[in-house]
């Protein structure tokens, strides 16, 4: 555009050729963008518009000065027309960079663009203008049509610098529609520049500074009709993508500064053209910096509420707002400083998950809030009220409030009816409440609140427990005991014996019954009873099973050959493995499947009977036999014993005290065909008159003894 008002201030003859050219090339661009304006939708279709609007204009300017070349009219007049139509070319390009499509602009980086595009555009020109022209006597400001070509000449640069931090941004998918927009008008720029100073300096010949930088630059511009448009790397609302292209225009007005002050002490006057660019560029940038300290403010109140919001969500409880686990035991842990004793109540809702079940999880949520609201009132003001967890509570007394009047006070008040979707539920709660002994660590505290709490629930729940130094210990030892199970697993402290399985009419020793007892370190000999339970809380009942299916298989293979029958108890989770049978056929290795027998507890049959079925008709299949242990100290269901592959039925010792009973057991045992065995028989007589046809006799022999008795099969060979 500034080569265009360069060319006119020559000879006409001279410039006609290169603006019908130029002219040609803007109606190209044009049509092409036109073209594929009218191919796409939205936003895409919005921004070629606009740049058709521009290419317009732009061909106007360049039709309007062709055609007052041609009439003669005068070099005031052209200057003007053009002036306006370059102008509005300008402007519509500028709305251009703000709405590509893809790119958010908020309404501070579109400010904040176009003053940084105003500042460096009016130093890059005021650099270029003391560099050839502050000193140059030739040139003379006050030539027709020269303030239209400073004007045009710092509008493209404007343009280009508002334009630059986008390419600064980059995109993802290469080449794009913008990337050939910025190089186009970069080379119109550079074409314009030095065509107009060419021009200003006297030269006949401005067309050859320009050389063909209009042409191609308008071709670059209408090669971007054909490209697509990039996708951005940064996320949107933009920002000013690096530290460079915020620093941009306060880097070229430092660079200004300096060479504003050189061309002063070298020329000694006052430039009107260089003063007026360095203040409007001093306007700028000071408006520029005033928005940046108001977004800097913006951004410390934002930044400074948000650590105050997350401060809030690390210590609360999203949902009923009282405080979370980690908020408790961090104030727990200052009570407990310094010799403090507070106290604690651990509480948990009764039938809470029968809530969630039937009413779903937005009722549940709503039952917790009203529980929350009720404790609150329960509890005085320096109290903390925490959500541990799902329908789990806890309250924190760090004075010397009682705990168990406030125990007491919650029950009341969380007790009573609730409305949950026009349904009415009974709301109940179990407390454990403890209180922590002078050096106490909080997890002791809360652990002796936990064991005080499962306390109460198992006494009847909705009432509350206090902990005390026994349950302590108890808890203690259970703790103590777990570790060392899992220490016992690792170092293989396990060894089995087997009691004599008798036959009282013939007085033949005709199997054994595989007694798995632990060595331990300080107590002795354990029995399965001693640990079961341990283990089963462990996860590691399983493990100490199968050992004990793996030896004695193989103290099975050193007996007589079909002539015993080994039975080995495995607890309930074994049995529901689907990986039983694999691995007793792994352990048999050898052995019938017949000499072995495996004796299932009688809760195994009380709890989920499509888990332990399909392993036990399984082993049935292999031929392993299977047996039902301690049978009577349970509720059983009596069909479960005919559908199920059982062979023998074991009668729990306590039914030993009553005759009666052990002989319906007995009785029932033979209608269904199953053998009775009567388990812990210790005297001869007790053996003959047991009324069973199998009996556990005696104590537990080690393998070795066990060997010996096998030689003979007499029950009085038992020691």
């Amino acid at each position: 555009m500034a080569f265009q008002v360069a060319l006119v201030m020559l000879p006409a003859g001279a410039v006609h050729v290169e603006s019908v050219g130029l002219l040609c090339v803007t109606v190209w661009a044009m049509l092409h963008f036109l073209r594929r304006a009218r191919e796409l939708t939205g936003a895409q279709r919005r921004w070629r518009l606009l740049s058709v609007v521009a290419l317009a204009l732009w061909a106007l300017a360049l039709s309007g000065n062709e055609i007052g070349l041609l009439l003669g009219t005068t070099l005031e007049v052209r200057m003007f027309v053009l002036a306006v139509l370059a102008q509005g070319a300008l402007a519509c390009a500028v709305v251009t960079l703000l709405v590509v499509p893809g790119l958010r602009l908020t309404r501070a980086s579109t400010t904040r663009m176009l003053l940084d595009g105003v500042a460096v555009g009016l130093s890059l020109a005021s650099l270029a203008w003391v560099a050839l022209f502050g000193v140059d006597p030739r040139v003379d400001v006050d030539a027709p049509g020269a303030l239209a070509l400073i004007t045009l000449s710092g509008s493209l640069l404007v343009l280009l610098s508002a334009a630059l931090p986008l390419f600064l941004g980059g995109s993802r998918n290469g080449p794009s529609s913008l990337g050939s927009f910025a190089a186009g008008i970069a080379m119109m720029a550079v074409g314009a520049v030095a065509a107009g100073f060419a021009a200003l300096a006297g030269s006949p010949t401005p067309e050859v500074a320009a050389g063909g930088a209009l042409l191609l630059g308008t071709a670059l511009l209408g090669r971007a009709a054909l490209l697509p448009l990039p996708t951005f790397v940064r996320r949107p609302p933009w920002d000013y993508p690096s530290t460079l292209s915020q620093a941009l225009p306060y880097l070229v007005l430092l660079a200004l500064a300096l060479v504003a002050g050189v061309h002063q002490l070298l020329v000694r006057q006052i430039n009107l053209v260089l003063v007026g660019m360095l203040f409007v560029l001093a306007v700028s940038v000071l408006t520029r910096q005033f928005l940046s300290l108001r977004r800097n403010a913006r951004l410390a109140a934002e930044l400074t509420r948000q650590r105050a919001q997350l401060a809030y969500q690390a210590f609360r409880d999203p949902l009923t707002g009282l405080a979370n686990r980690a908020l408790f035991a961090e104030r727990l842990a200052s009570a407990s400083a310094d010799g403090g004793t507070p106290s604690v109540l651990l509480m948990d809702l009764d039938a809470f998950k029968a809530v969630n079940d039937t009413r779903g999880h937005a009722a549940g949520d709503q039952l917790l809030v009203t529980v929350a609201r009720r404790m609150r009132t329960a509890v005085g003001n320096g109290d903390t009220v925490a959500r541990m967890g799902g329908d789990e509570f806890a309250v924190l007394l760090p004075g010397s409030s009682d705990a168990e009047v406030v125990a007491q006070r919650i029950l009341e008040r969380v007790a009573g009816p609730v409305t949950l979707d026009e349904a009415t539920v009974g709301v109940r709660v179990s407390v454990g409440v403890a209180t922590a002994r002078r050096g106490a660590s909080p997890d002791a505290v809360l652990r002796d609140a936990d064991l005080a709490l499962y306390r109460a629930k198992s006494e009847g729940k909705n009432r509350y427990r206090v902990a005390d130094r026994e349950l302590a210990d108890r808890a203690l030892e259970k703790f103590r005991l777990q570790e060392e199970l899992r220490e016992a697993v690792d170092r293989d402290e396990f060894e089995v014996g087997y009691r004599p399985l008798v036959e009282p009419a013939s007085e033949r020793v005709v199997g054994a019954e595989a007694v798995v007892r632990w060595r331990h370190p300080t107590r002795g000999l354990l029995g399965r009873a001693d640990f079961a339970d341990a283990a089963v809380a462990v996860g590691l009942l399983s493990t100490v099973d199968r050992r004990t299916l793996s030896m004695a298989c193989a103290d099975a293979r050193t007996w007589r050959a079909g002539r015993l029958t080994v039975t080995v108890p495995v607890g309930a989770a074994c049995v529901a493995d689907p990986a039983v049978v694999g691995a007793v056929l792994t352990c048999l290795d050898g052995l019938s499947p017949n000499a072995l027998e495996l004796a299932v507890p009688e809760a195994a049959l009380a709890a989920d009977l499509t888990a332990v079925e399909p392993p036990l008709r399984g082993l049935a299949d292999l031929g392993v036999g299977l047996g039902i242990a301690d049978f009577g100290a349970g509720p059983t269901e009596l069909r479960r014993l005919r559908s199920l592959p059982f062979r023998t039925l074991t009668l729990h010792p306590s039914l030993a005290g009553d005759p009666a009973l052990t002989r319906a057991v007995l009785d029932l045992a033979r209608s269904l065909g199953l053998r009775a065995v009567v388990t812990g028989v210790e005297s001869w007589a007790r053996l003959r008159d047991c009324g069973a046809p199998l009996a556990t006799y005696g104590p537990p022999l080690p393998a070795a003894e066990f060997a010996l008795l096998t030689r003979t099969s007499r029950a009085d060979s038992v020691a």
